[in-house]
């Protein structure tokens, strides 16, 4: 469980889980571009997104949204998220099937400097931490959620760690979310958190691993710091 100080601060800065496909804009999908596996509409997030935005972009990033198995693709911008978009995938019928949401964060700024004393071990330690904090920020109810797994992954050429795991919500809608903590390089105090949420019943999923394979973390795959 996570002190209580810490989530506060948490919830605070994560309000990650807003209506699904609510107060968005369209995403084109004419534009298409080939990142591996993944066809779809490049998106540069850099000082012309913050000027537009009224937001901090403190490491400009460009990254895809997939287009080849979603048509249908809404995104939200401050004020209605937090931090800089979530970028929501649904069905054709506008039932959610997954969503990518990324927050950005600072060591010095999100997590309380006694937290950052405490944390043994080297970067990837404190980024577990991170993704943890995350990940608690983003459910309904902690005592309706579980992490399954926490892990070092690979974003890209960027070492990365994910808190993978799910949540119920108030009707009992199982939801399976995978929060992944990143920086450009190990050791630099300024990185994102990604937020990839996943329907099973909509997305065919079988198991919680799966979320690997949606949408929200194929377009994550394709992230580069610029």
């Amino acid at each position: 469980m996570i002190p209580s100080k810490i989530m506060t601060i948490t919830l605070s800065i994560f309000a990650l889980l807003s209506p699904p496909l609510a107060a968005q804009t369209s995403v084109e999908v004419n534009t298409l571009k080939i990142e591996g596996l993944v066809v779809g509409v490049p998106q540069k997030i850099d000082a012309d997104f913050a000027s537009e935005h009224g937001v901090a972009v403190p490491k400009p990033f460009q990254f895809t949204i997939p287009t080849d198995r979603t048509k249908n693709i809404k995104v939200q911008y401050p004020p209605e998220v937090a931090g800089l978009f979530k970028y929501n995938f649904a069905t054709e019928d506008n039932r959610y099937r997954s969503g990518l949401h990324v927050v950005p964060f600072s060591y010095r700024q999100n997590i309380p400097f006694e937290f950052n004393q405490n944390v043994e071990g080297g970067p990837l330690d404190i980024l577990a931490h991170v993704a943890k904090m995350g990940f608690a920020g983003a459910v309904v109810d902690l005592d309706k959620s579980e992490i399954d797994a926490t892990r070092e992954t690979e974003i890209g050429p960027y070492h990365a760690v994910e808190a993978i795991g799910r949540y119920a919500e108030a009707d009992g809608t199982v939801v399976v979310l995978r929060v992944v903590a990143l920086t450009e390089k190990e050791g630099e105090t300024d990185g994102l958190i990604a937020i990839i949420s996943a329907l099973p019943e909509t997305t065919g999923m079988k198991s919680v691993g799966d979320i690997v394979y949606v949408d929200g973390s194929r377009a994550l795959g394709t992230l580069r710091f610029e």
